[in-house]
């Protein structure tokens, strides 16, 4: 595979999931090798773990007093198209838009687009094996020949949750096929929580998957029966992107977090240093 670019524009418009609030983003090519940055008016905020600022029901950037919320799907959807050098403008609002809560839209014209071959992903072998714990999710990673993600949802409260796994070999065709559609999700006794606390403003039974202990609310809006350990692994391949490397290595993660993902992140960004 190729690191890639666009080599034209792309927007997206639609309705922040947290903010509630419409939002539109302008996808453009950048120079060569300078990564991927989101721009607020004049503001350059960087897709790498240092700009992180929350990790509270999703990922946030920022810089100064300006952020973008909500960018893990997109970041997710990208990196698995290899796109690597890109300018995500804001020209309304300050989130990225949700759609059905999945990275389809992102995908779908992804898949539709023209790209600028920037050069050959050989991938970083990864050769420590180290375990890594915080609060109720855990992560392993060892070597491997190529990039692995393997995820397990365990949960006390959902019976629907409990045991869900998921494993895939990364590529883009595993990604669009296995991850890409599968939407967010959260229990519906934490609606009430959750929307109390500023967050899920834009959520609704289109965009959000609602589960009441062993069963689904909405079930019809399903694109496979284990869509939230799949959307689990969505979520992390969006967080994992903010190191801008591509590993080959084996990670086994059990419930994870965005803040575990992002604590995750800053250990193996020290380790990669070494």
């Amino acid at each position: 595979m190729n690191y890639r670019t666009l080599k034209e524009k792309i927007e997206f418009e639609g309705i922040g999931i947290h903010s509630g609030k419409k939002c539109k983003i302008l996808l453009e090519p950048s120079e060569r090798f300078s990564g991927v940055n989101f721009y607020v008016d004049n503001t350059k905020i960087p897709a790498k773990v240092d700009y992180v600022i929350n990790t509270s029901r999703a990922t946030a950037l920022g810089l100064k007093d300006k952020k973008v919320l909500t960018v893990e799907h997109l970041l997710s959807a990208m990196y698995a198209f290899y796109i690597t050098d890109v300018n995500i403008k804001f020209l309304l609002g300050e989130e990225v838009p949700t759609y059905d809560g999945s990275a389809r839209v992102f995908v779908e014209k992804f898949l539709k687009s023209d790209f600028e071959i920037l050069q050959e992903v050989k991938g970083i072998n990864f050769d420590v094996t180290f375990n890594f714990e915080i609060n109720n999710s855990k992560y392993e990673i060892q070597p491997s020949d190529k990039f692995e993600i393997s995820c397990e949802l365990l949960s006390k409260e959902s019976k629907f949750l409990n045991g869900q796994k998921i494993y895939i070999s990364f590529s883009t065709e595993e990604y669009v096929k296995q991850i890409a559609y599968a939407k967010t999700y959260c229990l519906l006794k934490d609606v009430e929580k959750i929307q109390s606390s500023g967050y899920g403003l834009g959520g609704n039974l289109e965009n959000v998957i609602v589960i009441d202990n062993d069963k689904v609310v909405n079930s019809d809006k399903l694109t496979y029966n284990d869509e939230p350990v799949r959307h689990k692994v969505l979520d992390f391949i969006g967080d994992f992107s903010l190191l801008g490397v591509y590993l080959k290595a084996k990670i086994k993660i059990v419930n994870p977090s965005h803040y575990a993902n992002f604590e995750f992140c800053k250990k193996i960004k020290e380790f990669l240093k070494t």
